[in-house]
């Protein structure tokens, strides 16, 4: 016995079929976006495109405003004519006394070497002396930072460059000065801390700074990877590995105030002896002096979003200043990216779907252009930055990828068109007469060109016997695929009514009746319908809204056979006539669709039936055949194949 299955089990069961038919069918298709997408994704996040990313943030520092330059740092350089001057570097180190001296007497509030003391000299003890008694001066190491440490924290394996101790033990500060390059070379960031034997240890310029600003070692706290809060005013953003970001200001040659060294000694001796100098060092009051090497061989230089060669006095200069005015660059996380990165995409793919691809690339470099002033304008008035080139490329690949993949599949419809229009092609050329009719006393040429796959002309050859043959000839409204549905009804329907014992125009009065009582198309149909009668040499037609056929003989003007009344089939009910001619040997009958007399040239020209109704009388001593070549041939030449614009239907009759 058979229990009916339950609803709840047929809903499952019908659930099932249909998950095993997407996993079969579409689960391909389906794996291969989500594998893209998410390795569009995992290039976001592992940051491959950095290096083209660190280009496109060097051109925001290019375009930005200028921003604001504290009047607080003075670099103090140890160029050429300083080394002309006192000889080859290192100097001395009676001479950093003098200067340390002289900053400090000028009141100089911070004085920054970035010049290692590192191996002992002649008047050590004089520049300590000096160092400690004005409990300004900073002076900087170097670590050996250790780049295959996985920490979010820079590590160091030991020291490059160590002070002596005892200028450790003189100055009022110390602090390292690495700062390790980007991939392309640049040098955009600098590692706040380094951490060495599990202790940190700060940067020389951020923690001169915190000095300067009164921000104590208890105030100031690192969160690794995200930032460091310096007091209740100052939270400087870091990045994943712990660096700041420098926010660079402009080239330092053209952005800070710059002094000589040698210029600053010899105005400081001239002022002692109580002469002028070349400087006024009152202008170093309450300064922040980085001290630093510019002459050529000597400095060590970087390369930097303005300029090539930067030596390292001027990134200290930079340090500064954002701290001062507490401006600072933020650079936005990983997770960011990749939500902004899925937004624009999520917008690209619905947009791209829905309009046509060559609007859809106007609007795709709105999109860009709206984009990159967006981020333009986050880095300039919040220093924030994100992702710029790698977004961009990926809308534009995905608008190539949407874009080919609807050409794809638009073809691939085209493609199934064209094979149902061909099956079309097939079906309606069954409808047409397979073979001309046979009959001692004419001669029948005829043939066909539709403008499309399928058309909507149609002609056909009913025979009565062997005395007697009907010939049909129409032309559909409209082009294609319904004008031809339209014309097998019609054809099939006119060789029901086209009976031995009816009259053309009774033919076509009750095909006319049965188009416009029982179908309702919006299409109708021109007809032009004539019976040869051998036995009496007579030919009776009517037309139908049809062009009217042409006829002509051997010392007969060409004429144009019409009748009084006759509609359009399938428009509305109306009465037919018909008339009756009588012909002679070699007389021509010529029955054609307007394909031909309305068949344009490129200056817009119509071919007219007065040039076809020349071409026959000219060419009337021709045989059907070749007299149909000719008409074809002209109607090409007027209006090239390529061109053709509607059907085109031509039966040419020449009586024997």
């Amino acid at each position: 016995m058979n229990l009916p299955e339950r609803p709840l089990i047929r809903i499952s069961r019908h659930i099932m079929d249909a998950l095993a038919s997407f996993f079969t069918k579409k689960a391909p298709l389906f794996m291969i976006i989500t594998a893209a997408f998410l390795s569009i994704l995992a290039v976001s996040y592992y940051r491959l495109f950095d290096n083209y990313e660190l280009g496109a943030l060097d051109l925001r520092f290019l375009l930005r405003p200028k921003i604001p330059v504290t009047d607080k740092v003075a670099l103090i350089e140890i160029g050429d004519d300083s080394i002309e001057k006192l000889g080859r570097f290192p100097f001395d180190r009676s001479y950093h006394a003098l200067l340390v001296k002289a900053l400090k007497e000028a009141g100089a509030s911070t004085i920054v070497f970035d010049i290692f003391f590192s191996e002992p000299h002649e008047h050590d003890a004089q520049l300590k002396e000096v160092m400690r008694d004005s409990g300004i001066v900073y002076i900087p190491y170097g670590f050996d930072l250790d780049s295959k440490a996985i920490s979010n924290v820079p590590a160091a394996s030991g020291y490059v460059a160590k002070n002596l101790e005892d200028f450790t033990f003189a100055c009022k500060g110390t602090g390292h000065i690495n700062i390790p390059p980007d991939i392309d070379g640049k040098f955009r960031r600098f590692p706040v801390f380094v951490n060495y034997n599990d202790a940190l240890f700060g940067h020389l310029s951020f923690l001169a700074g915190c000095d300067y600003l009164g921000i104590g070692v208890k105030d100031v706290h690192l969160v690794p990877g995200r930032c460091i809060s310096c007091g209740p005013d100052i939270k400087i953003p870091l990045d994943e590995r712990s660096n700041m970001i420098i926010n660079y200001a402009g080239r330092w040659d053209e952005t800070y105030k710059h002094y000589s060294y040698i210029d600053v000694l010899r105005s400081y001796l001239a002022g002692a002896s109580g002469e002028g100098g070349a400087l006024d060092l009152s202008v170093f009051k309450d300064k922040i002096c980085i001290v630093g090497l510019t002459a050529a061989g000597t400095a060590d230089l970087h390369p930097t979003p303005f300029e090539t060669l930067c030596p390292g006095m001027g990134i200290h200069a930079e340090i500064f200043n954002s701290l001062l005015n507490r401006k600072f660059i933020a650079r936005a996380s990983r997770g960011s990216n990749i939500l902004i990165l899925m937004a624009l995409t999520l917008l690209t793919s619905l947009l791209t779907i829905k309009i046509k691809p060559l609007r859809m690339l106007f609007v795709l470099a709105g999109i860009i252009f709206a984009f990159g002033l967006i981020g333009v304008a986050l880095f300039d008035l919040f220093g924030f930055w994100i992702d710029l080139l790698y977004p961009a490329l990926i809308v534009v690949l995905l608008y190539v990828s949407v874009t080919l993949y609807k050409y794809a599949a638009e073809w691939k419809k085209r493609l199934f068109l064209e094979n149902e229009l061909i099956i079309a092609r097939t079906i309606q050329e069954s409808f047409l007469p397979k073979e001309l009719p046979h009959y001692s006393g004419i001669g029948i040429a005829a043939v066909m060109f539709t403008a499309r796959q399928v058309g909507g002309d149609l002609y056909d050859f009913i025979e009565f016997g062997p005395d007697r043959l009907g010939v049909m000839i129409g032309d559909v409204s409209g082009k294609g695929v319904p004008a031809s549905l339209f014309m097998a009804m019609v054809t099939g329907k006119f060789e029901f009514f086209a009976t031995p014992g009816s009259k053309p125009e009774d033919a076509l009065l009750n095909l006319n009746t049965a188009l416009t009582q029982k179908f309702s198309t919006n299409l109708f149909v021109t007809v032009y319908y004539a019976i040869f009668d051998f036995r009496d040499r007579t030919v009776s037609y009517a037309s139908g809204g049809h062009l009217p056929t042409a006829y002509t003989g051997p010392g007969k003007g060409l004429k144009f056979l019409d009748v009084d009344v006759g509609l359009p089939l399938g428009l509305m009910e109306g009465p037919y006539t018909g008339n009756t001619v009588k012909f002679d040997k070699d007389d021509l009958f010529v029955f054609y669709t307007d394909g031909i007399t309305e068949a344009m040239n490129e200056k817009s020209e119509m071919y007219g039936k007065e040039r076809l109704a020349a071409l026959i009388e000219s060419k009337k001593g021709l045989s059907p055949d070749d007299l149909l070549s000719a008409i074809e041939k002209d109607v090409r030449s007027f209006e090239p194949k390529a061109k053709q614009h509607d059907d085109i239907t031509l039966i040419i009759i020449k009586i024997k």
